[in-house]
């Protein structure tokens, strides 16, 4: 058995603590070269995010200063310019199905003539507009760029006019809807007036279409009140109906106007509202008037002159 040498003790003891040491000093290094990474790497993110909060505030202060819509309206100026200068331009104009809608009332709901370009023409609020005028049943605005814009429109039929407290008169549908102002080519249909009266003008006129003789010598119906009918005729005679008009009045009234008896007596008005009674009303209700007009109406019909006899006299 060898003696041990105290020197080799001595080193070996010193080897490991050296190599205790040396491991430590490596460790804590490497720890903190992590460190020092990881802190240069949140120091970006954080700087990152303070210019992204520095940006987002800037941005919202313009914003509440109103600066920022006058940035991007300028943008969108100068974009719009550009592309007018570029020939997007509303030049060409088509319309179809627009029979009765005066051409300026169309022009106007279009907006046109359009200063900007065609990219920014809204079709959409255009036809929006259109769809407001009274003879637009519908309507579709088409762009085709550059220059084009298309104007499909299909319009309500005129059914009668109606005159309105200023006595203007306009075209209405069957539903009553007002139409425009109603030309001369519109003539031939019926006048209405007064409150309330476009929204029953097919039901009288359906009444009346069945009385032939009394439609062709109608000149104006007034809705008086919205309670009963003013009919004046072509004779100037004005007949008062009930706000219903039924078959059996229209039946009284022709029975009335076929009279040879009524022709005679000059008549401002006959009144049939009450079921059970008749009216006349004299055009100049005198007192020989009135006597001649009862004297008339209580004889009974004339009887035929006989022919005179031929024979010899007695």
């Amino acid at each position: 058995m060898q003696p041990v040498n105290q020197d080799e003790v001595r080193s070996a003891s010193l080897g490991d603590s050296g190599a205790q040491a040396v491991d430590k000093g490596k460790d804590q290094s490497s720890w903190f070269s992590i460190v020092e990474a990881h802190a240069d790497h949140a120091a970006r993110i954080g700087f990152l995010v303070s210019m992204i909060f520095l940006v987002a505030t800037a941005f919202y202060g313009l914003h509440l200063s109103g600066a920022t819509a006058a940035i991007f309206d300028q943008v969108a100026a100068m974009s719009d310019r550009a592309a007018y200068d570029a020939g997007f331009r509303v030049e060409d104009l088509t319309f179809s199905g627009s029979k009765n809608t005066p051409r300026e009332s169309l022009l106007k709901a279009l907006g046109l003539p359009y200063a900007n370009s065609s990219l920014f023409y809204d079709t959409a609020e255009a036809q929006d507009r259109l769809m407001k005028l009274g003879w637009v049943a519908s309507a579709e605005v088409r762009r085709i760029l550059p220059s084009r814009l298309e104007v499909l429109v299909s319009e309500r039929e005129p059914f009668a006019r109606w005159a309105d407290s200023e006595n203007i008169v306009q075209a209405i549908d069957r539903e009553g809807r007002i139409l425009g102002p109603a030309e001369e080519r519109f003539e031939t249909l019926l006048l209405f007036a007064g409150e309330g009266a476009p929204a029953e003008a097919a039901e009288v006129a359906d009444a009346l279409s069945g009385h032939e003789t009394i439609m062709r010598r109608v000149e104006r119906l007034d809705l008086i009140a919205e309670r009963f009918w003013q009919v004046k005729l072509d004779n100037g005679l004005i007949l008062k109906l009930p706000h219903k008009v039924s078959a059996l009045v229209l039946g009284k009234v022709e029975t009335l106007l076929a009279s040879s008896k009524i022709a005679d007596m000059a008549l401002d008005t006959i009144d049939l509202r009450l079921t059970n009674r008749t009216i006349l009303q004299l055009r100049e209700p005198t007192l020989a008037n009135r006597d001649r007009a009862v004297a008339t109406i209580t004889s009974g019909p004339a009887q035929p002159a006989l022919p005179p006899r031929r024979g010899r006299a007695l």
